[in-house]
């Protein structure tokens, strides 16, 4: 501290007690003796000069402005731990404020502080220290009080007027450095130094401005989602949020997105697109779909520029015209049967001198579930358009009128209370102005080009008929990305333990994390990490999303559901962040492609792996690109199955190899054909049926050769033809057994040859015939023996001989030999031969015949022995 900082310390206290003299007299005491007094005691002496001087000033030294600024951030007295910092009030010279139902309030304000000090900013933390970094982003309260001093006619209303919000710019002046030069050679009445500052308060909703992020909302209403918002700034907005005042329900929507807009834009878009508006007093935030406030107070009209009383009035009106569209349509289609378009038409009633501008805006709709709200827009751009016809500007002087109140404008001096009107304040705009405090503090020396102080109060009004609801401005939703990525997701936040399977509705749309919004959740989980309801954010994740094919329709298409941890591409349908859908899909490290590559770069695949999280078959169509090595590949993980409603036509110029591990079944309705024009060559390992419910045609050019390994069946089951155009040759290894169940009809039309190497042996139930037509000759090279249970004969139509070494005939009982002409025995030249009538012995020379006449030798004689 310099020499002068004595006179704040003790010539301050005593100026202000006894006026300029007492003042000059204690800066002479200062500067004999108090540099070191006045260091250490600069911080008590401000506070307390402070206090005095408010006490004694006089009326002109007053603001009707303040700005008190309350922060957290304050350096303290490093050699007191138990020292706090109390708030800072400011005097205001000048302010600016704006208010409106459209946007957040922001006071604009210039004063001033006075202190001791002239080095106010430093890096000491030793002395008062205001550098802005201290004042920024604080709490503050800016203070209307009664501007005119109670001079004021008819005064309705003398309370205090304030803004609470934060201090969300700060700009440091500088100092009256002449006036503190000159302070002993003036008569001036003070003797500190003046820090001139700028400020903007703003409201505490403004620090939803500076946070910008990336969110998904699901099934939900945007009043949840705004109540969402503004969990996170739970301590930080300093207020209470009041949605009482919402008078109509809001419909759940499937997605609510926010994308790179900050959280305050995010929230007035919601609010102000569902003819939402939002403000705020001290203690409370708003959330309105009409006015709140009850009416209030009556306002007369005085036109009279010389209004020297200050009577509260409203002293002139002002009214801006612009052509707008007056005409509204909007039209959509409905997602499930894009066929049938929707619109809606809302043509406002108006003079027939008006000219129809029509405002028209197609909404596309990308949802199964949910239609286009076709009504609300249209309701909110007609209560706009007749909110600005209907609007007005007033300008008035009266200070404490408040945002969205509704008040009465006398415009006949309360001569006819019937013909008041009712209006609501949409909008507010104040201009203060207090220089009058600077007025005893300007150097007689200074050049000071304008010495006109003033003190003045004034706003601008924008009101409505209240009858007239209030309606946002639409607010442009933000452009998406052109396309970005994501993964997709099953029922759980575990893509790991899903992956491979699928989660879809039954519209075959799927669920994603889109990558672009999955950080989010890490920031806001860290920021509300505190947070004792432990709720895990999640904003990645999509609701149901259709997927894009290059074909799609009930005639032609190609179909596919990702799977879960699949890679896609997400894009926007009419660049709305609101529609998003899949446009594709990527290959990746953790998701590669089939086909290995880079050695399999060459193949062109379609593939679809088995669903399951640990299962790797899969079912493939694969065309490979290799010159002279071109193959399609095609492999079903289990079942293949072809459906071909009409012809197939299938060309092999060269070789064909079937392999069948388990059965083959082929079933032909109709005919088959089979043209081999070489050789066919048929293993069967196991059995071979063929069953041929009709005729079977087997035509073979040359030879047919069938080698039977085992047994050979052959079942007809009926008749059984065979022709064979030459030979026939049978070789039976084994035996032979044949049963015939019925007759058995034989027709050699050349020789019969048959060789029993072994015995022959025939078995004949009933009779046995056998029918020759020219000679039959059997001969046996050893015995030939004819044996019957029952009778035996032989019968000729001519002659009948055995020839044989020797013969026996033996009969049991009788022997009968018959003959028709005769029947002769010979034996050498001896013979016995019988004939109808006689009996002829010829022996030795001798004949007997035996007749009927009695026996006749010749040649020999008669003995009786």
């Amino acid at each position: 501290m310099g020499v002068s900082s004595v006179t704040s310390a003790i010539g301050g206290i005593v100026g202000i007690a006894g006026g300029p003299i007492g003042a000059g007299f204690g800066a002479g005491i200062g500067n004999a003796g108090g540099n070191w007094f006045a260091e250490k005691t600069a911080d008590f002496a401000y506070p307390l000069y402070q206090a005095t001087k408010d006490y004694f000033q006089d009326p002109l030294s007053t603001s009707y402005l303040s700005l008190t600024i309350t922060s957290n951030n304050f350096p303290k007295d490093s050699n007191d731990s138990s020292s706090t910092t109390s708030p800072i009030a400011f005097k205001i010279t000048k302010a600016h404020i704006k208010e409106s139902l459209e946007e957040l309030f922001a006071v604009e304000c210039e004063g001033y502080i006075e202190s001791m000090q002239e080095q106010l900013i430093s890096f000491s933390q030793n002395t008062l220290n205001i550098h802005p970094k201290f004042l920024i982003d604080a709490l503050a309260t800016f203070k209307i009080t009664n501007p005119y001093n109670n001079n004021t006619l008819n005064f309705i209303d003398s309370a205090d007027k304030s803004y609470k919000g934060i201090i969300s710019a700060v700009n440091y002046l500088g100092l009256n450095q002449e006036s503190s030069n000159h302070l002993l050679q003036s008569s001036g009445t003070t003797i500190l130094t003046k820090h001139f500052f700028k400020f903007t308060l703003t409201s505490p909703l403004i620090r939803l401005n500076y946070n910008k992020a990336n969110r998904i909302y699901t099934n939900t209403n945007i009043i949840e989602v705004i109540k969402t918002i503004l969990n996170f700034y739970t301590g930080r907005i300093h207020k209470e949020v009041d949605f009482s005042h919402l008078r109509y329900s809001y419909e759940v929507k499937e997605l609510i997105t926010q994308y790179q807009e900050s959280d305050l834009a995010f929230v007035t878009r919601l609010a102000h697109n569902n003819g939402i508006h939002f403000y705020e007093d001290d203690n409370t935030i708003y959330f309105c779909d009409d006015y709140k406030e009850p009416l209030s107070k009556t306002i007369p009209y005085n036109p009279n520029p010389n209004n020297s009383l200050n009577e509260l009035c409203i002293n002139s009106f002002f009214k801006q015209e612009n052509i707008l569209a007056n005409s509204f349509t909007q039209s959509s289609e409905n997602g499930a049967y894009p066929l049938n378009l929707q619109s809606l038409n809302h043509n406002m009633s108006m003079d027939s001198n008006y000219i129809f501008y029509n405002q028209h805006e197609y909404d596309s709709q990308n949802s199964f579930t949910l239609q286009a709200d076709l009504e609300t827009p249209l309701k909110l751009k007609e209560k706009h358009y007749t909110l600005f016809k209907e609007s007005v500007l007033a300008k008035s002087n009266v200070y404490h009128l408040k945002l969205g109140e509704r008040i009465n404008i006398d415009l006949n001096k309360g001569l006819n209370k019937e013909i008041l009107k009712d209006y609501a304040i949409i909008a507010l705009e104040q201009t203060l102005i207090d220089t009058a405090l600077l007025a005893n503090t300007i150097n007689p020396n200074d050049n000071i080009q304008d010495t006109s102080f003033i003190r003045s109060y004034t706003n601008i009004l924008t009101i409505v008929p209240s009858i007239v609801s209030f309606a946002p401005n639409f607010k442009s939703k933000p452009i998406p990305p052109y396309s970005t990525q994501g993964i997709i997701i099953g029922q759980s936040t575990n893509i790991q333990e899903e992956s491979n399977t699928i989660y879809s509705d039954e519209y075959g749309r799927v669920k994603v994390r889109i990558n672009c919004f999955a950080n989010q959740e890490a920031i806001d989980n860290h920021s509300n990490k505190d947070d004792q309801s432990n709720q895990r954010y999640i904003y990645s994740y999509s609701p149901f999303l259709r997927v894009s094919t290059p074909i799609a329709s009930d005639h032609s298409g190609f179909y596919h559901t990702p799977r879960v941890g699949d890679e896609v591409i997400i894009s926007y349908l009419d660049n709305d962040i609101d529609k998003p859908y899949i446009s594709g899909s990527l290959y990746n490290n953790t998701n590669p492609s089939l086909p290995s590559l880079p050695n399999n770069n060459h193949i062109t695949s379609l593939s679809s792996k088995t669903i399951g999280t640990k299962e790797n078959g899969r079912n493939e169509l694969t065309f490979s690109n290799v010159k002279d090595e071109e193959e399609i590949y095609l492999k079903a993980e289990k079942d293949y199955k072809e459906l071909i409603q009409h012809n197939s036509s299938q060309n092999i110029l060269n070789d064909k190899d079937s392999v069948v591990d388990g059965f083959y079944t082929e079933r032909i309705k109709k005919a088959h054909t089979q043209t081999i024009d070489l050789a066919k060559n048929v293993n069967v390992g196991g059995e071979y049926l063929t069953n041929v419910a009709l005729s079977r045609d087997t035509m073979v050019g040359i030879s047919n050769t069938l080698n039977v390994g085992l047994d050979n069946k052959l079942r007809v089951g009926k008749n059984s033809h065979e022709y064979i155009g030459e030979s026939k040759s049978v070789e039976i290894g084994g035996n032979q057994n044949i049963t015939i169940h019925k007759d058995e009809s034989r027709n050699i039309k050349g020789n019969k040859s048959e060789v029993v190497e072994g015995h022959l042996e025939i078995n004949i139930k009933e009779a046995f015939k056998t029918h020759i037509e020219k000679e039959t000759h059997i001969r046996s090279k050893s015995n030939l023996l004819f044996t019957s249970n029952a009778s035996m004969g032989f019968e000729t139509d001519k002659n009948n001989t055995f020839i044989s070494e020797n013969s026996l005939s033996q009969a049991t009982t009788d022997y009968e030999i018959q003959a028709g002409n005769q029947i002769l025995c010979q034996v050498g030249e001896t013979t016995i031969c019988m004939q109808s009538d006689k009996i002829i012995f010829k022996a030795g020379g001798v004949e007997a015949t035996l007749d009927s006449k009695g026996f006749i030798v010749k040649g020999g004689e008669v003995k009786a022995e």
